[in-house]
């Protein structure tokens, strides 16, 4: 690598770096996302070596532990420097188990793409796979996901660490890459056991490795024999054939075994009680189980009743997490790779391999959040610097034209997206807002089920129901009656509820109808604010907004929800909010 694209790459992860890791405390301190609450929390269980067991089996125990140890080693260090790190405005250090976890989220998501150009380098030129880099790192979907103390960045480094040395074996047949991939499998089984789907390309791999061309030719001339065309042979030795294809078989095998053994080995060192509290972890393997398929349909995944598959990724996240133009020239250099599969080059048959097995085994779940196919953002990149490539050895102007097609709209989404991390968190500025505005001992009606509740500071009384529960219980319904006779205000804080009951009607018909009601004012209410963040571009003391409340609704409504004040101007009788369920 010359020093113009040692230059080059080192520019980029710069910029990667710096739209990950700025404003790591973003939100002031508050849990945005609801798994940075549940992995802080099983952190704090943690006492080393007496108790180890973060009694949390949603995620691996990699992320944690990892977060406890950095965090148990910074405050050894300050100890003995007697330093204090400051506060945080919401009262919590500014290096404790949240913060550790977001700069490591931060720092796997960087790492990446760096892992982007060393996999593209192998099947592309060098240029190509900077543009991959490049792409990878202006990819909202992975600056988002970096901003929360979540699992899915260090999830997706470990499944491209193995993917990249799944490479160097298939291209090299050198046995320590594949123990390498199988260590970095291991790992990426002990952040989330769903990565068991990535022994898929690793078994291509080891057939790519263990069955090489010549075995395969001489595979065929042995059918022939025993179809009894003998001329197919051209002389050989029939018994010498097949001792080839028997010994390639065991070789295969062989590998097969030490990879997966390998695997286990690591998962269970980096996962342990997974084994030793095998029950738990089988009781919380169920529950998440039914809830991606649906069987048990948990109140936060309405949003994916009657969604079709693969559609509902390419119309509410891909577009959102990608960008238009990114996410069309990728899905033509996916095409451009499964056509290519007539005249294979093993690496980008084995990257195909690795995103299909990732992507297909969550687009057809029932629940379909972002974070379930985040890992397969980067491989967007990667397709769509393939597609690129193969332009330009048609018509290089042509290629340079698309690549500023690419690029262009692509920086400019960016942008738009992060400057949800420039302004505050909007639930913050909701707040401020109604600490100046609402008179004070004013009484907030709000929805339950959000992460953060507002107003987050002031002299209020705030009363929440569970608006998910008042189809099927009157109890819910008459309480819900009381707080609107109650209530000064009543917040929406999100899409969640309103948006997900109001789409189907026929499903929840008293809580569509409820909504319908509020929105059109009939509940002696009126919407006096709203608050929202969207991905916005400015220039020139001119913006321009991009509304994505539509999204699938965790993309906005952990980092950007938008939110509804409604004053109380008309107080209504109970027997007239009762009227209201009755629909």
């Amino acid at each position: 690598m010359n020093k113009y694209r040692i230059l080059l790459i080192i520019f980029i992860l710069f910029v990667g770096a710096f739209l990950r890791f700025y404003k790591l405390d973003w939100g002031e301190g508050i849990y945005s996302h609801p798994d940075e609450y549940h992995i802080v929390s099983s952190v704090a269980q943690l006492s080393f070596p007496k108790q180890m067991h973060p009694h949390f089996f949603s995620y691996g125990t990699v992320t944690i532990y990892l977060i406890y140890f950095t965090q148990e080693a910074v405050k050894y260090t300050s100890s003995i420097f007697n330093f204090q790190f400051p506060a945080l405005p919401a009262g919590g250090l500014i290096f404790n188990s949240f913060l550790v976890g977001r700069f490591y989220s931060a720092l796997f998501s960087t790492l990446t793409i760096f892992l982007v150009y060393k996999i593209c380098e192998s099947f592309m030129r060098r240029r190509f796979a900077l543009l991959a880099a490049l792409l990878t790192a202006l990819t909202p979907g992975l600056i988002q996901q970096a901003h929360f103390a979540t699992p899915e960045s260090a999830l997706t480094f470990f499944l491209f660490l193995s993917l990249l040395f799944l490479i160097k074996f298939a291209k090299s047949d050198k046995f320590l890459y594949l123990i390498l991939s199988s260590v970095s499998l291991g790992f990426a089984l002990g952040v989330k056991i769903s990565s068991i789907v990535f022994l898929l390309p690793l078994t291509a791999a080891i057939v790519s490795g263990a069955f090489p061309k010549s075995t395969s030719e001489e595979s065929k001339s042995l059918l022939r024999h025993l179809r009894g065309d003998r001329n197919g042979l051209l002389g050989g030795d029939v018994l010498k054939k097949a001792k080839v294809i028997l010994k390639t078989l065991l070789k295969f095998i062989i590998l097969v075994l030490i990879s997966m053994g390998v695997t286990a080995a690591v998962f269970a060192l980096v996962a342990p009680y997974v084994f030793l509290d095998f029950q738990a972890f089988k009781g919380n393997f169920d529950y998440e189980g039914s809830i991606a398929t649906g069987t048990y349909l948990a109140f936060y995944i309405r949003q994916f009743a009657n969604t079709v598959p693969v559609l509902f990724q390419f119309e509410k996240i891909l577009p959102y997490a990608l960008g238009p133009g990114l996410l069309i020239f990728a899905t033509l250099g996916f095409i451009l790779i499964i056509v290519s599969f007539k005249k294979p080059k093993v690496e980008p048959i084995i990257v195909a391999v690795a995103f299909l097995s990732l992507f297909v085994s969550n687009a057809f779940l029932f629940a379909k959040w972002t974070r379930f196919i985040a890992p397969t953002f980067p491989f967007f990149a990667i397709f769509c610097a393939f597609f690129l490539e193969r332009v330009e050895k048609i018509n290089q102007k042509l290629s340079y034209i698309l690549v500023a097609v690419v690029l262009i709209p692509t920086i400019l989404w960016t942008l738009a997206f992060f400057s949800i991390y420039l302004k505050q968190d909007v639930r913050w500025t909701a707040s401020k807002w109604l600490q100046k505005t609402a008179p004070a001992n004013s009484t907030f009606m709000i929805e339950g089920g959000n992460m953060v509740d507002i107003p987050l500071e002031g002299d209020f009384k705030r009363i929440g129901f569970d608006f998910y529960a008042l189809e099927e219980d009157p109890l819910t319904r008459q309480k819900i009656v009381e707080g609107f006779l109650a209530s000064d205000y009543f917040l929406v804080q999100s899409r969640r509820i309103f948006m997900n009951h109001q789409k189907l009607p026929k499903l929840f018909p008293k809580t569509a109808n409820l909504y319908d009601k509020l929105f059109d004012g009939e509940l002696g209410f009126a919407q006096i604010k709203e608050f929202h963040s969207y991905p916005t571009l400015s220039f020139l003391g001119l913006s321009v907004e991009f509304s994505d409340e539509t999204a699938e609704e965790t993309w906005s409504v952990f980092d950007h929800p938008v939110i509804r004040i409604f004053k109380k101007v008309k107080p209504l009788t109970k027997e007239t909010y009762t009227k209201v369920f009755e629909n």
